[in-house]
């Protein structure tokens, strides 16, 4: 039992002074003032607790892949950790089935080890040619050309987001098929424009990935001005959106937009985070991704080393939070909430992870003012 005293405590809408007890994996009681001298007390110093943030695109941290091993998944997961994020959905890049197979058998042997790692998030391979990114079209496909059906009935308890480019043949079908399994459908490098994105809400998808990276934004087609997904995104309550809020993705004015139209219950932080993420690296660095394609690290974020294109962030939960509350201007418990409990509900885990509240998992972290985390307890245990 872990006894926490003189914190204050980050609710889902307010910042009070209380105590939180915790006993096994839960939290299991919340008030002004406990009496348990059964339990180690935690002395916060007047510092902030709050539930630990969770990641829903996340590729890597600390050097290992989400591609990799069950280890490297484990230790990727270790990694962020430090940092805050005590929950994570390891991201796959766009590959063939056959090789997601493995990545997600891989994700389901780790997380019978930490049941922390919520399930595997598929950025792909149904995305499209012209918006791919950092990913290799190599390793894109068409889903009306493709039999997943048989990769779902296997795998389909274990993932939990699948990106995909709606205006592909068959999208709106495996739109379908994955909100019948309780699949987040993720509208993901896409070329399509409004009327696609907004069509899709009619086809089981309802989140976009990485708004306004990889995605069709108010564009000229002759001398007209046409909608783009963002501008479905942005208009549509029926949407949640994916932001890295790590300040080079996305500027200051853009996030307060996006915050501004969605609200705190709509947008979700992630890291989108290579190996690279929660990891020191050096300017100039060069790596070759598990997908083959080479980057770089330049102004604090990944590029593709042609300088082309951005190719993945190399942030950290803290990093993100901090940079919507001290930048951006968002109140802390909104900015909190943006990866706490929002992404939890995203994925359908609210009922037990994602705040601060008896019955809950005991994911609990201590930061200060700036955010820096001094703190981590993952399901019960101090990390």
């Amino acid at each position: 039992m872990y006894l926490y005293k003189n914190v204050k405590v980050i609710l889902e809408n307010e910042i009070k002074e209380l105590e939180v007890l915790t006993q096994g994996e839960k939290i299991v009681e919340i008030a002004e003032e406990i009496d348990c001298p059964n339990a180690e007390t935690i002395d916060g110093n007047g510092r902030f607790l709050s539930a630990g943030f969770i990641d829903l695109h996340v590729h890597g941290g600390g050097g290992f892949s989400a591609m990799g091993t069950k280890d490297d998944i484990l230790n990727m997961a270790r990694a962020h950790a430090k940092y805050g994020t005590t929950s994570i959905l390891p991201t796959a890049l766009a590959a063939p089935l056959s090789q997601l197979s493995v990545v997600c058998a891989n994700t389901r042997l780790a997380m019978s080890e930490n049941r922390n790692i919520l399930g595997s998030h598929l950025e792909g391979p149904f995305l499209s040619v012209k918006m791919c990114g950092a990913q290799s079209t190599d390793n894109l496909f068409v889903p009306s050309k493709t039999n997943y059906t048989d990769f779902l009935d296997e795998y389909g308890d274990t993932v939990k987001m699948m990106g995909v480019a709606p205006e592909l043949d068959g999208a709106f079908e495996l739109g379908e098929e994955l909100a019948k399994r309780g699949i987040v459908a993720s509208v993901a490098h896409s070329s399509g424009n409004y009327d696609t994105a907004y069509e899709s809400l009619n086809h089981g998808f309802s989140d976009i990935t990485h708004i306004y990276n990889a995605c069709t934004s108010c564009y000229k087609e002759g001398v007209f001005r046409r909608a783009g997904t963002v501008e479905a995104a942005l208009s549509d309550d029926r949407f949640s959106v994916q932001a890295i809020s790590d300040l080079v993705h996305l500027p200051v004015g853009v996030l307060r937009l996006i915050y501004k139209a969605k609200g705190s219950d709509k947008m979700y932080l992630i890291t989108d985070g290579l190996e690279f993420s929660a990891f020191d690296m050096n300017e100039g660095e060069e790596f070759t991704q598990k997908n083959g394609v080479k980057v770089v690290y330049e102004d604090e974020v990944m590029k593709l080393a042609d300088r082309s294109c951005l190719a993945g962030s190399t942030a950290n939960g803290a990093r993100l939070v901090r940079n919507m509350y001290k930048t951006v201007g968002v109140p802390l418990t909104e900015a909190v909430k943006m990866m706490t409990l929002t992404p939890a509900r995203v994925i359908g885990v609210d009922a037990y992870k994602g705040k601060i509240a008896e019955g809950y998992d005991a994911d609990i972290i201590l930061f200060d003012e700036n955010v820096e985390v001094s703190s981590v307890m993952l399901n019960g245990k101090l990390a």
